[in-house]
Formats: structure tokens, C-alpha cells, sequence
């Protein structure tokens, strides 16, 4: 149903397109002018002043910037100019494309690419059925291709790549006879991938939501590129897919979920390994993988959760489920073998084929010590700590234990065992060489080792300091943990005084910590999994996987959850200092929960206060994505220095300056980040408090500048989101002093109503 708004939107600009049509009455200036005219008046913000010769008084538009002319013959035999070409790549222009843009009747190319246009136009632009070419990539199109891109068949070049199109791929888009080059990557395109490309030369369909098989008939005569790479792509590759291809062209098929053996034909023979990675169940001689001999099916053990380089495993005479009391645990003879194999590209990590040999049938038990802490904080913190023998080294398990005595069995240590244990703790943590020790924070949920051994582990991604996994128990839970690299804090007191100040911050807005593991090859941080990804994967931009959009009343949720969880931390007298879009997690009800707090010291073997070496992103299908936007800017956790790879457009720009985090910083992040959910996109403040060379007047200008798909549910709000514009661009001053606190920040947000209802309406439940 069209809003309120977009009514006034539109009523808006035909009031102008008459007005200014009847006062060119009699300047002479003929229809293509009026139309482009129409374009000026839709844009927003000019910075670099390319419309500003766009005048109504011309005679013509032909001298008018960007814009190309040629003579045709007129009814009456006479030669007039029209409009033939519209040139403004990269030329910062912020508004929409008119309706009316495509009813140029000679527009033979149209490049309004790396700009920011929003809006679903492309219906009207296919109205200019003699286009050749056309490029609105890098913009923040939405909307779906229509089937009416069949009639542009003079269109040779298509490039709407890195916008946030949707739905499927029309079936009209083969038939266009002249096509040789469509990039449509960085899109949310879904569906089948289309079949009978004749003329296609270059097809870029990389970064989507294509699902489906690959076709059989998928044609593709004169095809010397293909890309469809970062789909959803499955099933085997069939024989008869790329036999018309010819045989040196370049087909990329990485990051898909395709299957089975990779066909025998000279056109795949000739593609490098890259092509097929990221497919593990792909086999051939191209990606190193042996194809396995079909043998009768058998039931497949149970997967095991895990962890690199000294896991080791203990096996139990049966399940344990969460809630009994903890076994000791013995080794058998015999090795337990579990391979975690990772992602290549770009991501680069391969974990270890680890395993056990018992030797002794009377090896000395592991030894646990139960520790227990009650914090001066509002929270009491139960420490529990368990430690390998150095006979066991390294990473046994993780076992939440009770922090009373009845919680043995009849084998636990004796009392005069348990004082002793204690006694050796207390000497000193030099002995850390040869043991590994578990620290957890809430000793009431009980782990039990077998338990967790027994869950299914997924390497959510990597790093060059850290790798992320997700371990789903069989009772469903999910717990996320991070294995921090080999560069990060050395000293088990470091470590441990760092871990506890991290775990005393407990706020709904901060991510749960609920335990770490310290040892001489493994440092661990295990969290509560946060179901619904990052900020920085949702889909008020076009950086994760999801297709849908954030409403509004969502945005401003998670604009408030984040306030409150940094307020929290600026009254604990902590900073975060590396806020940023991928370090804000999202709940199953979309309450936002502020992550990587506190680990840079860890990361970075740094005990100071400056901000360490950054890792890059990763979990997201657009986390290699060739593309120097957004997603490159933002990976979860910590973010690039600025010394080695520029200022993020989340930092403050004092901190080029100083080492020394402050609350500003923290502040400064927030304000970018609201403006992002505000209006879709990056916004940098300039000294003048203007963002991109757009200030925020009044409430009309910021509806249209709001993000487009939440355009429509701002119809009586507009109070609401003037506020937050303005609230933005004050947190985001490139003067701290200007900046105010936390603490205002959610006062101010606090005064906006919200809904309650959105999440159930929004999810549907």
C-alpha cells in the first residue's frame, strides 16, 4: 500500500515537473530537457556541483554536464538535437531516479553508476527501448529486474551489480540477442540461474542468492567469463552444463554447495583449483580431493566439537547429560581422530588432525579444583577451574563445576588431596607450561565434558589472530568460542586479570561471556551464541545473506540497545574503542548485544591501553567479496589500525592522534552507526556537522533521506527520526567536545516512542 509519504513525494515532484514545464513555454527548450530537469530536482545532495549548468533557461540540454546529444530528423525533415547519452558515474550524487527518466525517447546510454541512488525505477528505465547500454552499479537500488527487460533488445552492456535487487532473474533476460556483457553481482537475486545464453560473452552473477541446479542447458556459445561464485548453488555439476562453453573460457563456481565429481571436459580441466573452492563435497583431480568409492550406507558416529592443536579427548562408559554429576574421566587405548578442514579462500585456515595414545592403564586423574569469587559488583561471579596434568597437556574438555563438595563422586579427591591441589594453585602460575585451566564464569550451568565433545562444531570463520566457532550440544545449545592466535597474551596473570574484568561486565546489551580456557597452545573464549548474526550481516545494507530488511521500529530498538550497553560500560569507567557494526550482535528478538569488549589485550598480547592490530571479517557470504565498500571495512573484531590500513569510518578521527582510547570514541562510533541504520549508509561528518555535504533541516528532508525501504513506515514519526538524524550527526562531531555523552545519547533515544509488537509481526511468532 503506497504511504502517505510517497504520496506527498510524488505529488511534490509533478507540481514541479508542471511548473517548470510551463515556464519553458516559451524558452523553447524541447521534452528531453524537461525530463532531465526532473532528474535535477530528484537529487538531494550535489557536493562536487555536476548539475549546477542544469538550467531551465537553456535553449538546449546538450551543453549541460554529463549529457550527450545528437541530431535526428524531426517530423518535418529538419534535424533537431536529442538527447542520446547521460553520463555521471562517481559523482556523489545522493536522491532517486525519476519515473519519467526512461521516457527519453533516443537514451542510448545511461551510467549513473558508484553514486548513491535508492528507489525501484527500473521498470521505467526499461521504457528506453533503444538503450545499448546501461550501468547503475555500486547504488542502493531495490526493487525487483522486471520481465520488461525484454524489450531493450539493442541493450549490450548491463551492470547493476552492488545494489539490493531481489527476486528472481527474469526468463526475458536470454532472449535479449545483442547482449554480450550483464553483471549483476552483490545482489539478492534468487532462484533458478537462467538457461539459453546465446550471445553472453561476460555473465557475473557472484555474491547472490541463486539456488537451484545448474542447468543442463545452460548454453553459453560465446561465453569467455562466468561467475557464480558465493550462491546457493547444489547438487552435481551435470556433463552436459558446459559443453558449449568454449574451452578457455574462465568459470568460476566457488562457494556454492555443489556435490559430487567434478565432470572430465576440457573447459573445467582448464580452470584453476580456486574455481571449485569452498564446495567441500566437490572431488576430482582439479581440487585435490579423491572421489570415494561407492560403498553401502551405514549410520555415521556422532560429531565431535573440535578444537586445534592440543585438544585431547576422554571417553565415558555412556552420555552425560547437562545436570549429572561430573565423571572422572579415563582414557582407552586407541586414538580419536577429528578434522576440522576450513575455508581457503581468503579466510585461510586449516585445523589439525589431532589424537590421544593412553600408555598407562593406572594414569594419574585429571586434577579439578573448584574456585570460587564473589565480586564487589552487582553480580557475583562463580569461578570454576579446572586443570589438565601435565601428563594430559593442553585442552581437556569443559566442565562447569558446582562449587560444593557433595558434587564428587565416590572417586574424588580427599579432602587432604583438594587442600593440597589448592596449595599448589596458590604457588604460582610458572607450572602453566605444562598445564591448561578453565575458568568459568557461571558455575550454576553445568558443561559436562562427554556432553560437549559429542556436539557438532562449525568454524563460523577466521583470521590471522583467531578463529570463531559455533558448538551445537545435542540438547540443542549453541555456544559460540573463539580460539585466540599465537601472537596473544603470554602470562596466565595477564590473562586472568583481563578475563575477570571482562566477565564483570554483565549488562542485556553486552554479549554473556561464559567462560575461558587458558593454556600454553590454546587460549579460548567461550561466549553465549547470539542467534541472529551482526549488524553488520542484517539487512538494512547489503553486506550478509539474508534477503530481508530491518523495519524501522527494529533499527531503533537496536539503536537504543546499544546506547544503554555502551552507557553501561562509560559508568563502569571502561571504553570499548572498537565498535562497529560486525561487534554488535543481534538477539532472537533483535536486542542488540555489544561484543568484543576487552579483547584486544588478549588478541594482541597487549596489556596497555592502545588499540591493537585488527583481524579482518569473516562469517558472511560478501566477506571476500572483491569490493573496497562496506563489508571491507567491517569484520568482527578488532578493527584495522589506523596506521597500518587507514582510518575506519567507525573511528574517531582524533585516535590517528592518540593511543589512549576515551568514551569520545566510543561515542563517534555510535553516531556513524546510527546514521548508517538511519539512512543505509556510511555518512561522514565534515567540520561544518554536515554529512557528505548533507545537513538535516527539517522533517521532510530527513524522510527522504531515510533509508528506502523504511520510508513507508515513517508516516507519523517524522518527529521521531529528526531526532535521531540530529542526534547522529552530534555523536559523529569530528570535535570530541561537541560529542555528548552516552548517557544523553539515551536519553534522548529513550523519548522516542517505539513499538513493542514489531519483533512478533516482524519474525512471525
Amino acid at each position: 500500500m503506497t504511504s502517505f509519504f510517497s504520496l506527498k513525494l510524488h505529488l511534490h515532484s509533478t507540481i514541479f515537473i508542471v511548473l517548470t514545464f510551463l515556464a519553458v513555454q516559451g524558452s523553447g527548450i524541447n521534452a528531453d530537457g524537461l525530463l532531465l530537469l526532473s532528474f535535477k530536482n530528484s537529487i538531494l545532495s550535489d557536493p562536487l556541483q555536476a548539475l549546477r549548468n542544469w538550467n531551465s533557461t537553456d535553449q538546449t540540454p546538450c551543453s549541460w554536464t554529463g549529457v550527450f546529444c545528437n541530431n535526428t530528423n524531426g517530423g518535418g525533415g529538419e534535424g533537431e538535437s536529442r538527447v542520446t547519452a547521460l553520463s555521471l558515474p562517481s559523482s556523489q550524487l545522493v536522491g532517486s531516479i525519476p519515473s519519467d527518466l526512461g521516457s527519453i525517447q533516443h537514451l542510448e546510454s545511461l551510467d549513473l553508476s558508484n553514486n548513491s541512488l535508492n528507489g525501484s525505477v527500473l521498470e521505467s528505465v526499461f521504457n528506453a527501448t533503444e538503450l545499448r547500454f546501461l550501468d547503475l552499479s555500486n547504488n542502493l537500488m531495490s526493487g525487483v529486474m522486471p520481465e520488461t527487460i525484454g524489450r531493450l533488445q539493442s541493450l549490450r552492456f548491463l551492470n547493476l551489480s552492488d545494489n539490493e535487487l531481489g527476486g528472481t532473474l527474469p526468463k526475458t533476460l536470454t532472449t535479449i540477442q545483442n547482449l554480450t556483457v550483464v553483471s549483476l553481482k552483490n545482489n539478492y537475486f534468487s532462484g533458478d540461474l537462467p538457461a539459453g545464453f546465446r550471445s553472453l560473452q561476460v555473465l557475473d552473477l557472484s555474491s547472490n542468492l541463486i539456488d537451484g541446479f545448474l542447468p543442463k542447458n545452460f548454453g553459453g556459445d560465446s561465453l569467455t567469463y562466468l561467475n557464480v561464485s558465493y550462491n546457493r548453488l547444489s547438487g552435481k555439476i551435470p556433463s552436459q552444463f558446459a559443453e558449449k562453453i568454449p574451452t578457455n573460457s574462465t568459470i568460476d563456481l566457488s562457494f556454492n554447495n555443489l556435490t559430487g565429481e567434478i565432470p572430465d571436459s576440457d573447459v573445467f580441466n582448464n580452470q584453476e583449483p580456486k574455481s571449485f573452492s569452498g564446495n567441500p563435497h566437490l572431488c576430482g583431480e582439479i581440487t585435490g580431493r579423491s572421489c570415494p568409492i561407492t560403498s553401502s550406507p551405514s549410520s555415521s558416529p556422532p560429531a565431535i566439537a573440535a578444537f586445534p592443536k592440543t585438544t585431547e579427548f576422554a571417553d565415558t562408559p555412556g552420555p552425560s547429560p547437562i545436570g549429572e554429576k561430573p565423571r572422572r574421566n579415563r582414557l582407552k587405548p586407541g586414538t580419536i581422530v577429528a578434522i576440522i578442514i576450513g575455508d581457503t579462500a581468503g579466510i585461510g585456515f586449516f585445523l589439525m588432525v589431532f589424537f590421544i595414545i593412553h600408555k598407562l592403564k593406572n594414569k594419574k586423574r585429571v586434577e579439578t579444583t573448584t574456585v570460587t569469587q564473589t565480586t564487589n559488583d552487582t553480580v557475583n561471579d562463580n569461578w570454576s577451574t579446572t586443570s589438565s596434568s601435565s601428563e594430559s597437556r593442553g585442552f581437556t574438555g569443559w566442565s562447569c563445576l558446582r562449587n560444593t563438595k557433595e558434587e564428587y563422586d565416590e572417586e574424588s579427591e580427599t579432602p587432604s588431596e583438594e587442600d593440597q591441589s589448592q596449595a599448589n594453585q596458590r604457588q604460582g602460575m610458572h607450572e602453566h607450561d605444562k598445564k591448561g585451566t578453565l575458568l568459568t564464569v557461571d558455575g550454576e550451568n553445568q558443561l559436562e565434558l562427554e556432553t560437549l565433545l559429542k556436539a557438532s562444531a562449525y568454524i563460523l570463520g577466521a583470521t590471522g589472530s583467531s578463529i570463531m566457532y559455533k558448538a551445537v550440544l545435542e540438547d540443542g545449545t549453541c555456544l559460540a568460542v573463539r580460539r585466540i592466535g599465537e601472537n596473544s597474551v603470554v602470562r596466565f596473570k595477564d590473562f586472568d586479570t583481563q578475563v575477570r574484568v571482562i566477565a564483570k561486565m554483565v549488562h542485556p546489551n553486552l554479549v554473556k561471556i561464559r567462560g575461558f580456557y587458558w593454556g600454553v597452545d590454546e587460549k579460548l573464549v567461550i561466549y553465549d551464541f547470539v542467534p541472529n548474526g551482526s549488524l553488520a550481516n542484517s539487512r538494512y545494507r547489503k553486506v550478509g545473506s539474508s534477503p530481508c530488511h530491518l523495519p524501522w521500529e527494529a533499527r531503533l530498538k537496536i539503536a537504543k540497545g546499544v546506547a544503554r550497553g555502551l552507557a553501561y560500560l562509560h559508568d563502569k569507567k571502561h571504553v570499548h574503542a572498537n565498535l562497529k557494526p560486525s561487534n554488535i550482535l543481534l538477539g532472537s528478538d533483535m536486542e542488540p548485544k555489544i561484543g568484543d569488549f576487552g579483547l584486544e589485550r588478549l588478541v594482541t598480547c597487549d596489556t596497555s591501553t592502545k588499540v591493537g592490530v585488527s583481524a579482518r571479517n569473516f562469517g558472511s557470504k560478501r566477506s571476500t567479496a572483491s569490493r573496497d565498500s562496506f563489508q571491507d571495512l567491517t569484520g568482527p573484531s578488532p578493527s584495522p589500525s589506523p596506521s597500518s590500513f587507514g582510518l575506519s569510518p567507525y573511528r574517531a578521527p582524533e585516535s590517528l592522534r592518540s593511543l589512549k582510547p576515551n568514551p569520545k570514541w566510543d561515542v563517534y562510533a555510535f553516531g556513524v552507526i546510527l546514521l548508517e541504520l538511519l539512512t543505509g549508509k556510511v555518512i561522514v561528518v565534515d567540520e561544518s556537522g554536515q554529512g557528505n555535504g548533507i545537513m538535516i533541516e527539517d522533517k521532510i528532508k530527513a524522510l527522504r533521506m531515510a533509508d528506502a525501504p523504511i520510508r513507508g513506515e515513517l508516516e507519523g514519526k517524522e518527529e521521531g527520526l529528526l531526532a535521531c538524524f540530529t542526534l547522529g550527526y552530534n555523536c559523529a562531531s569530528p570535535v570530541p567536545q561537541k560529542r555528548p555523552s552516552m548517557k544523553e545519547a539515551v536519553q534522548i533515544l529513550d523519548k522516542i516512542p517505539s513499538s513493542t509488537s514489531f519483533s512478533q509481526h516482524y519474525f512471525g511468532y
